[in-house]
């Protein structure tokens, strides 16, 4: 036994209870039942040909809102991408060494200070024994001195055999420095000077350093004139060419400043060079 047809709107197709009245959803009146089973003409859509019913439709809702599901795929990829992302990145990076893995403290540590060799004081730094620069090393020696005493004053400077201007000490050549401590009478070169010195004299095996008693003197302060310049102005004057020298420089009582005094190691007449200005004084 087959069930009774639904009853629709003929304007806007919705579904009705009953047969006649009006549609609740277009307000279009309906035929009656009686019309209908007598087979009344359909309705005339707006804008259609006659005799062809309109359109059923079907009022929709707002659209179905996304399950948990289809919101959590997005993440779900973000997070499979980074870790495929980590995975090729650990296949790909360079791998470190056995020794790169070593801790620091696993290095050798620095031997301590008491295994490091002591320090000379006396060591002046002579690079070259052979051929040794006096007024080189007087700026190292009159450091040495200032160790001794703040006030120190080079007194005079004494080298043989010199030749060129440079000793050679691995052969039996030296270099001896005289310092005193000022007595407070005058100022700069001349400047009066206590007997107690300080000897530092320079050979071969090294720097022999030590106290020396001696006569009052004046300090000569560091030459002007560099021992290279006055050997060759007192060869200009006379002396022999290359020949070795005994050098020594000081005071001079008689020009009453500091002087290059320069004679030939094995005899001669010497030269006088003025410690300022490398000038040949005359007698």
């Amino acid at each position: 036994m087959q069930g009774a047809p639904l009853l629709s709107c003929r304007q806007c197709g919705t579904v009705l209870s009953a047969a006649g009245g009006r549609c609740p959803t277009c307000g279009a009146e309906q035929p009656s039942e009686t019309s209908r089973a007598a087979g009344a003409p359909l309705p005339t859509p707006l804008g259609g040909p006659p005799g062809v019913p309109p359109p059923r439709m079907t009022r929709r809702g707002p659209p179905p809102g996304l399950s948990q599901r289809q919101k959590a795929l997005p993440w779900v990829v973000l997070a499979v991408g980074l870790c495929a992302i980590g995975a090729i990145y650990a296949a790909w990076a360079p791998r470190h060494s056995d020794g790169a893995d070593v801790a620091p403290s696993a290095a050798k540590p620095p031997p301590l200070p008491s295994e490091a060799p002591p320090v000379d004081p006396n060591d002046l730094g002579i690079r070259d024994p052979s051929s040794a620069d006096p007024t080189e090393i007087l700026g190292r020696a009159k450091t040495r001195a200032l160790t001794w005493s703040k006030e120190a004053q080079l007194v005079a400077m004494r080298a043989e055999p010199v030749v060129d201007a440079k000793v050679n000490l691995s052969s039996g050549g030296s270099i001896e420095y005289s310092f005193a401590k000022p007595t407070g009478e005058g100022f700069g070169s001349g400047a009066r000077v206590t007997g107690r010195r300080l000897s530092i004299k320079v050979v071969g095996t090294g720097a022999q350093v030590g106290e020396v008693a001696a006569s009052p003197g004046r300090a000569a302060l560091e030459p002007n004139c560099p021992l290279d310049e006055a050997v060759r102005k007192a060869t200009a004057a006379g002396l022999p060419a290359a020949a070795a020298l005994s050098v020594v420089y000081d005071v001079s009582d008689k020009y009453q400043r500091a002087v290059w005094r320069l004679t030939p190691s094995r005899g001669g007449s010497s030269r006088t060079v003025d410690g300022w200005t490398c000038a040949i004084l005359v007698r």
